[in-house]
């Protein structure tokens, strides 16, 4: 089953689709679709890895040295 999506895009958004359109000879619903599958590829796996095993930056302490737990958690909360 198909299914239609009407998405209203800003004057510069609808510009610059129209200009890859043209360049690229793809229409723009293909580029479209080709974004969002890209998108929701990528996005659907990272987000279950970030939720459940994280990355962050740090000092090399940052897992053992209680100190900085407070501020993990600030940032954990804003994510």
């Amino acid at each position: 089953m198909n299914e239609m999506l009407t998405v209203r895009l800003g004057k510069e958004l609808a510009h610059t689709l129209r200009a890859e359109a043209r360049q690229s000879g793809m229409t723009r619903g293909e580029i479209v679709r080709e974004a969002l599958k890209t998108r929701l590829g990528q996005n659907g796996k990272l987000s279950v890895m970030r939720r459940y095993f994280g990355a962050m930056e740090g000092p090399p302490d940052l897992s053992a040295n209680k100190s900085y737990r407070g501020t993990w958690e600030l940032i954990m909360r804003r994510s």
